[in-house]
């Protein structure tokens, strides 16, 4: 909602400001992550991972109008997962999703905006049937945005922050059947309009 809000926002202000007399910029990034791990027979381990990172920022600077814009945006997802028994099965799947975006606009004795989103989902599930067995899975995620706008008028700066983390854990005999199923969502939005 924010997201389309936001780009509405740009849009509008860029064709009522005439010949972009102003600065603006845009920026956004999307991680998808699944990791699975499993084990099925006599006698077995096994385990994965996945780990990433992003990190990016903007500056402009406009002398003309002395005007300032900066954004950054990083984040952090992590996903481990083993398992490991004897017959039966047993295994963790996980999934995490991040979607994030920001931007901002200064027009030159105008109107000032600026937005972010941050969208956070990860799903979890691990599995015990039959069999001795273990099953152990963790993943977090750690996310920030900043904005900055600064102009002969005003100044403006908001910024938000995420983390979280997912833990589960499973472990039985021959006859014992376990599932542990995690699901977390987040959202975060914000915005500033100053005329």
């Amino acid at each position: 909602m924010l997201r389309k809000f936001l780009l509405s926002a740009v849009v509008i202000l860029l064709l009522s400001s005439g010949a972009l007399a102003g600065i603006g910029q845009l920026q956004g990034y999307s991680i998808g992550a699944v990791n699975l791990v499993g084990r099925t027979g006599w006698l077995g381990s096994a385990e994965g991972g996945n780990s990433i990172m992003v990190s990016h920022g903007q500056e402009i600077y406009k002398p003309s109008s002395n005007s300032l814009a900066i954004q950054e945006e990083t984040g952090i997802l992590i996903q481990s997962a083993n398992t490991e028994g004897i017959g039966g099965l047993s295994g963790v799947a996980q999934s995490g999703s991040v979607q994030s975006l920001q931007g901002q606009l200064a027009i030159s004795r105008g109107p000032q905006a600026q937005g972010q989103a941050l969208k956070l989902g990860l799903d979890q599930i691990a599995v015990k049937t039959g069999g001795i067995g273990v099953a152990v899975g963790a993943q977090g995620f750690v996310g920030s945005q900043t904005q900055l706008i600064a102009t002969p008028r005003m100044t403006s700066a908001e910024s938000q922050f995420v983390g979280a983390t997912q833990y589960s854990a499973v472990a039985g005999g021959p006859r014992s059947n376990i599932v542990v199923d995690n699901v977390l969502r987040v959202q975060l939005g914000q915005g500033q309009i100053a005329r």
